[in-house]
């Protein structure tokens, strides 16, 4: 199962770059059309064209791609736990913990470098409130979350271990309960009676996707039982995931309506996170499946950290400089995604694969991980 969760990190990291391309080609759509049309902006005449169904349908596949990086953390906090010990030990926590930030800590300063050669100056406390919230860029909220997870679990792997089942469905229902809460923010409802747990599901903190790692772990510590159940009900997760994918795909476009907005930044909905958990569940069960493309895709998940943490700075690159130097291509999103696409792999593995093989190979862990 190690193997095929290597080869699911690969597609889950392939996935996130696909995600912040389609931002970039949303941008290109609404934000910079003057650059290729005649128009004021932000200008959304192309709002419902092929183009933009296209992007829509690439943004609402990629959606279990965080669920599944949580889900195969936990899994091997639970393997490094083993069946033995009553939870994990710290030393294990804290060098995953250090691997996660000292490469956190510099990409942040690296990509905040631009602002501060601008004249942005930065103080102390606001330099550390952006490492807290991972604000250094829009991908990076990921990395304190996991932290927070990582540090918490040696407090509650003992009572997963012992009632995984009730532990699942009590955080389950939390999910479901965060889920339902963040319509309030994606529509700007105010209810005084949420509005002091709204903090909750800030995307920073752990509570707002406890269950992915909660699963994870879970699995790892019953594999065998859990991959019966799951293969029992194959053809019902694999059913799940279409009709949720669909689902999710509408009901943005109606949360977009129901709004009066022109625009909504993407945020995951209760109909997500039931996709998710079909498309995680799934995977489980086809377990004898084969998969395409199984080693490259496993090597690119062995360095997904490192691509994790890169692909923004390249991506954000790619799209500026076509901005500049062509942008009719911003008007062409089957050429500028594939762009975009490219860069944001390419241009990480390359700058791994330089680090690798040359004296900095030495530094490799303090920049990727």
């Amino acid at each position: 199962m190690a193997r095929r969760l290597l080869y699911l990190n690969g597609v889950a990291i392939l996935n996130v770059i696909l995600y912040h391309a389609t931002a970039w080609g949303f941008i290109a759509m609404f934000w910079w059309t003057d650059r290729y049309r005649d128009v004021s902006t932000p200008n959304f005449d192309q709002m419902g064209s092929a183009a933009y169904y296209g992007l829509r349908l690439i943004e609402q596949y990629v959606i279990y791609s965080i669920p599944a990086f949580l889900f195969i953390s936990g899994f091997f906090v639970a393997v490094a736990t083993g069946r033995n010990r009553e939870t994990v030990g710290w030393d294990f926590i804290f060098t995953r913990v250090k691997n996660l930030l000292i490469p956190y800590v510099l990409w942040s300063i690296i990509l905040l470098s631009p602002d501060w050669l601008n004249g942005r100056s930065f103080g102390f406390w606001e330099f550390l409130e952006i490492l807290l919230t991972g604000r250094a860029t829009n991908a990076f909220y990921f990395i304190p979350m996991l932290t927070q997870l990582y540090l918490l679990s040696p407090l509650f792997i003992p009572l997963i271990k012992k009632k995984s089942g009730s532990v699942l469905l009590f955080v389950g229902i939390f999910q479901v309960l965060m889920g339902l809460l963040r319509y309030t923010a994606i529509l700007d409802l105010e209810l005084p009676i949420l509005s002091s747990i709204s903090f909750l599901n800030r995307s920073f903190l752990f509570t707002g996707n406890i269950f992915w790692f909660t699963f994870g772990i879970a699995f790892g510590f019953h594999q065998q039982e859990m991959r019966k159940i799951f293969y029992r009900f194959r053809w019902l997760f694999l059913g799940g995931s279409i009709i949720f994918y669909l689902l999710g795909v509408f009901e943005w476009e109606y949360l977009l309506q129901l709004s009066g907005k022109h625009w909504l930044g993407s945020r995951e909905t209760l109909v997500d996170l039931f996709y998710a958990a079909c498309f995680l569940a799934l995977f489980i069960a086809m377990e004898n499946v084969k998969l395409p493309f199984q080693k490259t895709i496993s090597q690119i998940g062995a360095r997904s950290y490192g691509i994790y943490l890169s692909h923004s700075l390249a991506l954000m690159v790619a799209a500026r400089l076509t901005y500049h130097f062509a942008p009719q291509i911003l008007a062409i999103q089957w050429l500028f995604q594939p762009l975009l696409w490219v860069v944001g792999l390419v241009g990480p593995l390359i700058l791994i694969t330089i680090v690798d093989r040359s004296p900095l190979r030495r530094y490799y862990a303090l920049v990727f991980g």
